[in-house]
């Protein structure tokens, strides 16, 4: 099925009559990627099958989950993870007591984030909120369950985090999938439905994690989700973008950079951060 720029918009636009599926301002090129992958695999050749189908429940969840776009592997980015365990974590707010994944999609940043944790030993001190609009999404991050085509990629990269073997000592078989241990994953808490309708009201969020997720979004839709962000972060909490996502300048004047490199910013709980910060 080809998609034009006003088929997307129809389809869209039809698609906000459903709670939770106001997709109009994700950028557009994401959405025909996406929206032409799932009419491929539905084996939908018009656009006004596609609109047909969304007045049935299963199929809107499965477009929900289509457009969670999964991440592909644990410790993405070793060096990340290296300094959120060696730097960040223990330089959290006394008063934090929660971590919020706002978007994740496979589960693979909530199983790393538990991890570190663990082996921080403070696995017991914070709960993680991993929030999906995909119901599915949902079910498979509380399972703790792991793609198995990525296993060696995440060998790899914890290997290259920690020097030592002790991933797979993490894992464990459950009906037939290989899944994180429940030890690891009972602090996290995966919540249904997308975070730009429905957030955690706590004031209690010391770190967020945000990576590459913007990137989906069109420029006025990506300023309103970092604005959400940085006013639910707590005052000395961090936030951490991915390589490839934009700050606008005005957002940016509000937060201090902890590593330009790794896209950390701190909301500072006055006019200096409580961790040695550089800017641009």
């Amino acid at each position: 099925m080809l998609l034009g720029i006003n088929d997307i918009k129809e389809i869209t636009t039809a698609m906000l009559e459903y709670p939770g599926m106001d997709y109009t301002e994700y950028s557009l090129s994401f959405l025909k990627r996406r929206l032409t992958r799932l009419a491929t695999q539905q084996r939908i050749r018009r656009k006004e099958q596609f609109l047909e189908r969304l007045h049935e429940a299963d199929f809107r969840a499965l477009l929900l989950t289509e457009l969670c776009v999964a991440n592909t592997e644990m410790f993405r980015d070793p060096a990340l993870w290296r300094l959120l365990r060696d730097k960040f974590l223990p330089a959290l707010p006394q008063e934090c007591t929660c971590l919020w994944l706002p978007h994740e999609t496979s589960g693979e940043d909530s199983y790393s984030l538990a991890l570190i944790l663990h082996e921080a030993e403070l696995p017991g001190s914070f709960q993680i909120i991993a929030q999906s609009p995909s119901h599915q999404h949902c079910q498979a991050v509380e399972a703790g369950l792991i793609n198995q085509q990525h296993h060696e990629q995440n060998l790899s990269n914890y290997k290259r985090l920690e020097d030592r073997d002790a991933y797979e000592n993490y894992l464990v078989e459950e009906a037939g999938k290989s899944c994180i241990a429940q030890s690891l994953r009972q602090n996290i808490n995966c919540v249904q439905g997308h975070f730009l309708n429905r957030q955690p009201k706590r004031k209690d969020i010391g770190l967020i994690l945000f990576r590459n997720v913007g990137l989906y979004f069109n420029p006025r839709l990506n300023h309103k989700a970092l604005r959400l962000l940085i006013d639910a972060l707590m005052p000395g909490g961090y936030l951490v973008l991915g390589l490839k996502d934009h700050l606008p300048t005005d957002l940016e004047k509000e937060l201090m950079v902890c590593d330009s490199a790794e896209r950390i910013y701190q909301k500072p709980l006055s006019k200096e951060p409580s961790y040695g910060i550089h800017r641009f």
